[in-house]
């Protein structure tokens, strides 16, 4: 460093070229030193906030999709068998397919049933308490439609369709009744020409008690959800993401349309090669059979280059069982992530030039200043250099790729994920709520919603006695019988120890939440079968403390919402603790 400030005074009481010819090389040094240490860290930033983003389409997807299978099971439990003729049991699938169907609302409000014999029921729920029966027990005639309000309510008429509805020619009867056993199955996609929307249906044969199909139950699942999901996606200023079937056919994306009207008024959908946007044909192209080739390999990334541009890209391939085969990709051009990079090596030749002019212009007494601040930068960028370009070191720069990664920072922060049960955590809790309860912008509703506080009575017992390992592997297991019972708007945290919270959307009656509530309780009857090394016989329960509060009837702001619920809980447990 000694050196460099006697280079610096020397060159003042000497020519000004000599001066000059080092600034410029400084500049070129730093321009390039921040140019390779910023697209490397950014180009890696990047990488992972895109494979975090396909992550997220894979959550909401498995969240949209997954309550389909506990509406057919509600509508006809595996194993329950059906009479050639539905009209002994009508009653008994008005009470099943009104309970299927209370299960998740949104988007499973519809649950019905075709017989080999021609004969169709069907209950779709119009409102809360509300809902519509479509019947057909005479093959030969059309349906009737009939309304009526709660689970016993009354039926009225309503109207008798024009045509004869026939479900065995229903592509839903025919992939139910083509899987092996019982199996659920899922549709082809198509487009609701109602709503003009994508639907798909999830469906399940059912047999009759001498083993032979009877029937098919199904369920449609709208994605329109799905659409506005990847739609909202913040992915780049140029970049996209979407969502595709194996077969080419667009399902969502957030800068095409996945349907398309004909100039004969029929609906068609959007393939990704004539969505009129050549990144995606290109990726689905790429990547796609690229799944094919590695079947094990389900989530990934690569780069791809093209005539124009370096393409960044991000994939996840999400399968089930029931045969469920689309993947979600994200795309980023090169020169969105370097945008911020580039621009600071232009500022610092930039820089440079001025620095330049004003040494010729000034004089040494201002050059001297401008070498003092390119030495200054000179040393923070060598510094990150050193530092093998950590990410605590570039976030304490104060250029673009400062703000650049400061920026990614704040985006990851959004994702919070409790390391053990794998459940969002407190800090993901609080943010969800304080989004929940913030004031309504004009012209927009509230969505008045359930927060529950679990507090697990008999944790402590458990963990003493079976050791911290097998208390954890209880948080787990509860966690994931908690999941169970959430719809796809529904949110699970675990709050801290032993307590979790649970955030139910458009629960807001009181029956419901009792009976919501009791759901938890009975999710913990059965015996804990994670532990390790129990003695044989002996069975290990937990069992929980479970307080409410509602919005915005109990607190309009989240400290208020936990400290009601809290102190219920608390109340029940103070009542009960004789049992724990």
């Amino acid at each position: 460093m000694r050196r460099q400030q006697h280079s610096f005074v020397s060159l003042k009481s000497t020519l000004i070229t000599p001066y000059v010819t080092l600034i410029l090389m400084l500049t070129l040094v730093i321009g390039l030193i921040s140019y390779w240490a910023g697209s490397r860290m950014v180009a890696t930033l990047s990488e992972r906030l895109s494979l975090e983003m396909v992550e997220r389409i894979g959550q909401a997807v498995d969240r949209h999709m997954f309550g389909s299978s506990a509406v057919l099971e509600a509508a006809f439990p595996k194993g329950m068998t059906a009479p050639k003729d539905i009209t002994p049991i009508i009653d008994q699938m008005r009470t099943r397919f009104w309970t299927a169907t209370t299960l998740h609302t949104d988007p499973n409000d519809y649950v019905y049933y075709g017989n080999t014999l021609g004969q169709s029921y069907g209950l779709k729920r119009l409102e809360n308490n509300k809902a519509e029966v479509r019947i057909k027990l005479d093959p030969r005639k059309p349906r009737e439609y009939f309304s009526f309000s709660g689970i016993n309510g009354q039926q009225s008429y309503v109207k008798t369709e024009d045509a004869v509805f026939d479900p065995r020619i229903r592509p839903w009867f025919t992939s139910g009744q083509q899987r092996e056993q019982q199996n659920h199955t899922w549709t082809a996609v198509y487009v609701d020409f109602a709503t003009s929307d994508l639907v798909v249906t999830r469906a399940r044969k059912v047999l009759s008690d001498s083993g032979q199909l009877s029937g098919v139950v199904a369920t449609d699942v709208s994605l329109i959800k799905l659409n506005q999901f990847i739609a909202d996606l913040k992915v780049s200023e140029n970049g996209l993401a979407f969502l595709v079937e194996s077969s080419g056919e667009l399902l969502a994306s957030s800068n095409t349309i996945n349907v398309r009207q004909l100039p004969s008024g029929m609906m068609q959908r959007v393939t990704v090669s004539d969505a009129g946007e050549p990144m995606i044909k290109l990726a689905y192209d790429h990547i796609v059979p690229l799944l094919k080739k590695e079947s094990s390999k389900n989530t990934g990334s690569l780069t791809l280059s093209t005539e124009n541009e370096t393409l960044d890209m991000a994939y996840k391939h999400i399968i089930d069982t029931a045969g469920l085969d689309w993947t979600a990709i994200i795309i980023v051009p090169r020169s969105d992530i370097l945008a911020g990079v580039t621009k600071q090596v232009f500022m610092v030749g930039l820089l440079g030039v001025i620095a330049v002019l004003i040494a010729i212009g000034l004089g040494f007494r201002i050059l001297n200043r401008v070498a003092s601040d390119v030495s200054s930068l000179s040393r923070a960028v060598m510094d990150a250099d050193h530092s093998e370009d950590t990410l605590p070191a570039t976030l304490s720069r104060k250029d673009e790729i400062g703000v650049l990664a400061r920026s990614f920072m704040d985006m990851r922060k959004g994702l919070f994920t409790d390391q053990l049960t794998n459940v969002a955590n407190r800090a993901a809790l609080e943010r969800h709520l304080t989004n929940l309860t913030a004031p309504a912008k004009q012209g927009e509703t509230k969505v008045p919603f359930t927060l529950l506080f679990i507090d697990l009575d008999n944790f402590k017992p458990l963990n003493d006695l079976f050791g911290h390992d097998n208390g954890d592997l209880a948080l787990i297991e509860v966690a994931q019988r908690f999941k169970t019972l959430l719809g796809p708007d529904d949110l699970l945290a675990r709050y801290g120890g032993d307590e979790f919270v649970a955030v139910l959307r458009e629960q807001n009656h009181r029956t419901h939440i009792d009976k919501i509530k009791q759901r938890f309780n009975d999710v913990l009857l059965a015996p804990l079968n994670t532990l390790h090394d129990i003695p044989p016989g002996e069975n290990v329960y937990v069992t929980a403390s479970i307080g409410d509060s509602k919005f915005p009837a109990h607190g309009q702001d989240v400290e208020s919402l936990l400290r009601r619920a809290d102190k219920v809980m608390y109340q029940y447990k103070k009542v009960n603790k004789s049992r724990f």
